[in-house]
């Protein structure tokens, strides 16, 4: 069986347990009202009350990933009014719960677009006084300022707003019964008791040390037994974010099936079995580091140092002191938020990876979208979505060849490592062409004077103020010998220049290495569909072109349609399609069970329409 098959063996039924479940917790809740106003004491119907809480965090838990309904159309109405009962309990409206979950399964462990990062403190005061003013939080970006902004939030306002005053009415009418007291033991206090309880069970607990964003150690699992059923399985954590579809109490056989799957990629599984791994190491999820291979951490910076009036080294920490592992010449990806949207853009590494440390150069340049913000925004304690290492700008192992580096501008990035590297390993010699506009424009020049007073004998350091046409690396580069490793990064034009140089000198071409970042940018092709849209009562039409996905396409029309991870991965953008048909650009592991296909839902982050199409969200 393929791993979708796997995981939906577990899915598309009716989830009796969790009905069941609610049955039980709401005759809980009645029979604790009426043992308080038959004497049972305030403390003790408060931490009775928290348990219903704790357990009515479930069955909302569960609704928001219509789990379940199981994708049974019959069973949805129900599915929606135990997700809103349960969140009667909780004091929070059920819809805005739904988004912002899912939103934490689109960006976990993302200090700026995960919701629930919020309860990473820095300390043990500050991570309990977070966890106890999450529901603040949660209220705040449900209807604060920032929510108008928001397209999904701003689509169920209305009815969180109208939830929040149903909530006051209620209380203000059992006040005005004389049932204030009951209200505030029973329904209250419990909620408020259990509230941090929950945050720091469900959210800091399984995401610690809430660096890793790669799908397979963002969380964890923890195999205590018994542990299973006071946490209700979320101590199987890891398998409800890599399938959110398969219901709670479902987790462990999951896991059990997917065990040998989950070790292979080194997975944080933690227990006290001979083949866990210890609980609560920070190492465990930084297992693929450990191992050098590639990685995707939220990273912080450390330190940032102005190399000329328009370019910056940024240094990151390293995670819990292991040192990061690359070859000199590789780069990384670097992702933030520019005007809400998340742009990547790949930078090379300047350090010699004897060091350990991870920095990289950043240079300002026209329309730069990513290098720009990071110039203006980034700062000493910030956090940024780095991953990698990746590139083949690499020496070969045991070179015996002399080495002759061209640099133009900003390309002195991937050069300044490889030269450390070399100086550091070989004996041979190593020449460096390095082209600037100007004085004022030369990107580490203290560590290269540093490095040409150490290894003046054997290290040629010539600094260029021309433009590096073939002409004036003919002139530098005339007498360089025919057997010399060569290496090029820079504006292209040079790059070209260098390879008519490179051919005239009569270097071979298999000495030749040239490093170009190249951005895909998606053209369209003019051939559109139209796309007419009902999302919360609210019409919208806009054109989609072939080459875009509908929320693409939207997105640029700016008639956003509600989405979170942009991947097909958390179902927020959960669609109905009423007529024409779609092309799927992207099926694996979506989070649509096979019966909501056949009822023609969609997910409008990676599907294409092929006629024009009419949907409901």
């Amino acid at each position: 069986m393929n791993n979708q098959a796997v995981w939906q063996k577990y899915s598309g039924k009716v989830a009796w347990p969790t009905i069941i479940l609610f049955v039980g917790l709401f005759l809980g809740y009645i029979a604790l009202w009426y043992f308080y106003e038959n004497g049972l004491s305030g403390v003790w119907t408060s931490c009775l009350g928290a348990v219903l809480a704790y357990g009515m965090f479930t069955i909302g838990h569960e609704a928001s990933h219509s789990n379940i309904s199981g994708g049974t159309k019959s069973f949805l109405v129900l599915e929606q009014t135990l997700g809103w009962i349960s969140s009667l309990f909780l004091l929070f409206p059920f819809s805005a719960f739904r988004i912002i979950h899912l939103r934490h399964h689109a960006h976990t462990n993302d200090p700026e677009k995960d919701p629930d990062n919020y309860v990473n403190g820095k300390n043990t005061f500050s991570i309990f006084i977070r966890c106890l003013t999450l529901i603040g939080h949660y209220f705040g970006l449900t209807l604060g300022r920032d929510s108008k902004k928001d397209p999904a939030m701003r689509s169920i306002r209305n009815q969180s707003i109208f939830f929040t005053i149903f909530l006051l009415l209620k209380f203000t009418f059992l006040i005005a019964i004389g049932e204030g007291e009951t209200l505030f033991y029973v329904i209250l206090l419990s909620a408020l008791i259990a509230a941090p309880i929950l945050a720091f069970s469900f959210d800091w607990i399984p995401h610690y040390p809430h660096h890793n964003v790669g799908k397979y150690h963002n969380t964890r699992v923890i195999t205590i037994p018994g542990l299973e059923f006071l946490s209700l399985y979320q101590s199987y954590h890891l398998m409800h974010h890599l399938y959110p579809r398969v219901p709670f109490y479902k987790y462990k056989s999951c896991f059990l099936d997917y065990e040998n799957e989950l070790r292979d990629k080194k997975s944080p599984i933690e227990g006290f079995r001979a083949q866990d791994l210890n609980l609560f190491n920070k190492k465990n999820t930084y297992s693929d580091l450990i191992l050098g291979e590639k990685w995707e951490y939220i990273l912080e910076v450390e330190n940032i140092v102005q190399e000329t009036h328009n370019a910056v080294k940024i240094t990151f920490k390293n995670l819990d002191s292991i040192p990061f592992a690359y070859d000199s010449g590789q780069y990384v990806v670097v992702s933030d938020y520019v005007e809400n949207k998340l742009i990547s853009r790949c930078y090379s590494i300047c350090d010699d990876p004897a060091t350990g440390k991870l920095s990289i150069g950043v240079k300002r340049v026209k329309n730069g979208k990513l290098s720009n913000h990071l110039l203006d925004t980034i700062k000493r304690g910030s956090k940024i979505r780095v991953s990698g290492p990746y590139g083949k700008f690499i020496l070969p192992k045991d070179n015996g060849k002399p080495l002759l580096l061209i640099a133009g501008g900003s390309g002195i990035t991937p050069i300044i490592s490889i030269l450390k590297t070399f100086l550091r390993t070989s004996n041979n010699k190593v020449t460096l062409l390095y082209g600037c506009q100007t004085f004022e424009d030369v990107i580490f020049k203290e560590e290269l004077d540093e490095l040409q007073n150490l290894y003046s004998e054997r290290f040629d350091y010539l600094l260029s103020y021309e433009i590096l046409d073939k002409e004036c690396q003919y002139k530098y580069l005339k007498n360089l010998e025919t057997e010399t490793l060569c290496y090029v990064c820079g504006p292209k034009p040079m790059m070209e220049a260098s390879k008519e140089t490179f051919q005239k000198i009569g270097i071979p071409t298999s000495h030749l290495n040239f490093e170009e970042f190249a951005y895909e940018v998606k053209e369209l092709i003019g051939k559109e569909y139209e796309v007419n849209a009902k999302v919360h009562e609210r019409n919208v039409e806009f054109s989609v072109d072939v080459s875009e996905t509908i929320l693409e396409a939207s997105i640029r029309a700016k008639k956003d349609l509600p989405y979170a991870c942009g991947m097909g991965q958390c179902g927020t953008c959960k669609t109905k399609l009423v007529s024409g048909d779609v092309v799927w650009k992207n099926k694996d592991e979506i989070s649509l069970l096979q019966n909501e296909l056949d009822q023609r839902y969609i997910l409008p982050c990676v599907c294409s329409p092929k006629t024009n199409i009419t949907l409901i969200t």
